[in-house]
């Protein structure tokens, strides 16, 4: 067997892995059939989700179970999002639950879920790109329909609030085929008027009556607007598209207009607190500049200005003066400088000629001291070849004498040499090789 041997918990990790990377098994909606349920002590439900061919073991946690308005039971005939994994301790496959319906909610809600996925997964829900709501806004477009008691929350709140405030109102259809399409032209007609933000509210209903904010056009729309805007559709328990797209969610109509507006009241205690802190800081400048006019209107100038502009005469004539004096001191160094630089210029021209005079004699001094030395050396060294020549041992070879030497060199006595030694015997023309037969001391 070529192929390496894995563990159970090996494999059974790393189909776990592959499995929770696959986005296509992730958040997806199973529709089947309950059966097996067990509500755990815990708050976790554990379930089997079934059909005519297969069935799937199903956990659904606490934190998710908790929020869920609908408890399933035995043969309910449900829709489920979900995550798929492996359970590793048992090496089960199985779904992960995070919402759950009646199959009779019917199309819209896998509609709904995943149009929501679709939009955050093409970025429609970023934070980073809400823009934020005016503190104090003078100018409020309002998108609702006609006399409804949504219209009505909103206009009560903003008289209690901030009837300061003028309100600019489109009214178009909140429900229906045609609704979605009114309410995207209304936003495009109020980014052309002179609006701080857009409230867009609707009443509470069923999913149906609210399906017209589910709308991908108007979700693009409301991201797309210049304008903030701020979504109250429903009840707080309701949560639509435009909930997500939009700038700020508020949970009812009255909220949202709660949100976008201060509260009158506090707005008049803030402008108190801001008075009075304005009026402190005024009376304390107008102290501080009375106190400096009262000392400005004790100075001898303010009293009497002709001797303040007597006295500016007479410093203007001083320094006219000065100015005067110093201009023809200056002229007076200026031709001073002049014939100071004159001067250096003709010394160091006659010093230049002097060190010109020094350097030829002192030329013509060494050229006289290197032939005198030249010829002296000469003439000795001819002396010492003449002696060295005297001396010369090629000289007495030339007069019948030799040279005799053996393997340790030359030869002066005769107790240096032994019978068969080899002596070499050197004469004026050459070297004689021979051996000794014979010696024969003095």
């Amino acid at each position: 067997m070529s192929q390496a041997v894995v563990k159970v918990s090996t494999l059974v990790s790393y189909l776990k892995s592959k499995i929770d990377q696959d986005d296509y098994l992730q958040r997806i909606l199973v529709c089947g059939e309950i059966s097996n349920f067990v509500c755990h002590r815990s708050g976790h439900w554990y379930f089997t989700l079934k059909d005519e061919v297969s069935r799937l073991s199903c956990v659904m946690f606490s934190s998710s179970a908790s929020r869920s308005k609908y408890i399933p039971k035995d043969g309910d005939k449900v829709i489920l999002q979900a995550n798929t994994s492996i359970f590793e301790s048992s090496g089960q496959l199985q779904l992960y639950v995070t919402g759950i319906k009646l199959d009779g909610v019917g199309d819209l809600y896998v509609q709904f879920e995943l149009l929501k996925k679709k939009l955050f997964n093409e970025g429609y829900f970023d934070e980073n790109h809400k823009l934020s709501i005016p503190k104090y806004p003078l100018q409020i477009g309002l998108i609702t329909g006609k006399n409804t008691a949504a219209r009505e929350d909103v206009i009560s709140t903003l008289q209690r609030r901030w009837p300061i405030a003028n309100l600019v109102e489109i009214n178009t259809l909140v429900q229906g085929d045609a609704a979605a399409k009114q309410i995207c032209d209304a936003i495009k007609q109020m980014e052309s008027m002179d609006v701080e933000v857009i409230l867009l509210v609707r009443g509470g209903g069923s999913i149906e009556d609210l399906w017209a904010f589910n709308d991908e056009n108007l979700a693009k729309v409301i991201y797309h607007c210049s304008i903030p805007i701020v979504t109250g559709v429903g009840h707080e328990v309701d949560t639509t598209i435009v909930d997500y797209v939009s700038d700020l969610r508020a949970p009812t109509p009255t909220g949202a207009c709660e949100l976008v507006t201060p509260d009158r009241n506090e707005v008049k205690q803030n402008l108190a607190l801001i008075r009075q802190t304005l009026i402190k800081h005024c009376r304390s400048d107008l102290l501080n500049e009375q106190a400096r006019l009262s000392r400005v209107k004790s100075m001898p100038w303010y009293s009497q200005p002709k001797t303040l502009v007597d006295n500016r005469k007479m410093k203007v004539d001083y320094v006219s003066n000065r100015l005067q004096v110093t201009t023809f001191q200056s002229q007076q160094k200026r031709l001073e400088l002049e014939m100071l630089a004159q001067t250096f210029k003709t010394r160091v021209q006659q010093r230049l000629h002097e060190v010109e005079l020094n350097i030829q004699a002192s030329s013509q001094r060494l050229n006289q001291n290197i032939t005198t030395r030249l010829s002296t050396e000469t003439k000795s060294l001819g002396s010492m070849i003449h002696l060295l020549d005297a001396y010369s041992p090629l000289n007495i070879l030339k007069r019948g004498y030799s040279i005799t030497s053996n393997q340790n060199g030359v030869v002066s006595s005769i107790s240096q040499i032994k019978i068969n030694d080899e002596i070499k015997i050197q004469l004026t023309d050459g070297i004689v090789n021979t051996i000794v037969k014979e010696r024969s001391p003095k």
